[in-house]
């Protein structure tokens, strides 16, 4: 039985148009899937943190949760932007795995998203973000350590 501990770390792209900007992002939240045994990895098993209803959830035939206090969704708030701006739509996506010193990686998936119709007075988003991490499947171990990756913002005006 391995200990996982997983979050992610956050970069930000905007578009407007076919132009692209960048702005700086203010960790409030991290992203955090919590402290997990890893069971099996003879499939994909995942664990998803919720923007709402529960606040995870994760496949019990592939995880043993150890500190779900750790969990937590992302807030971020990125800012640099035209004021009171309108927001299209947001796209977040993984840029890096989750993934340690050795051993196998989750990928991070199916994000969810929330962000306000517009920038604020200031130019700056609150964005809130939710996903799910996934074991790879391979049968390999997952080794006791630490998980990081990376995902990015995409915000489209």
């Amino acid at each position: 039985m391995i200990r996982a501990i997983l979050f992610a770390a956050v970069t930000l792209v905007m578009s407007a148009y076919a132009l692209s900007a960048h702005a700086g992002v203010t960790t409030v939240q991290g992203l955090n899937f919590g402290e997990f045994i890893v069971k099996r990895n003879d499939a994909v098993y995942g664990i998803t943190v919720n923007l709402a209803g529960p606040a995870y959830t994760y496949d019990a035939a592939g995880f043993a949760p150890i500190n779900t206090g750790s969990i937590q969704l992302g807030i971020y708030d990125l800012d640099g932007m035209t004021p009171n701006q309108a927001i299209t739509s947001v796209n977040v996506t993984q840029i890096t795995p989750l993934s340690g010193p050795s051993g196998p990686n989750f990928q991070m998936t199916a994000f969810q998203e929330t962000h306000p119709p517009t920038t604020d007075g200031a130019g700056v988003a609150r964005i809130r973000i939710g996903g799910t991490a996934q074991t790879d499947g391979s049968g390999n171990p997952y080794f006791d350590q630490t998980y990081t990756g990376t995902i990015q913002i995409q915000i489209n005006f």
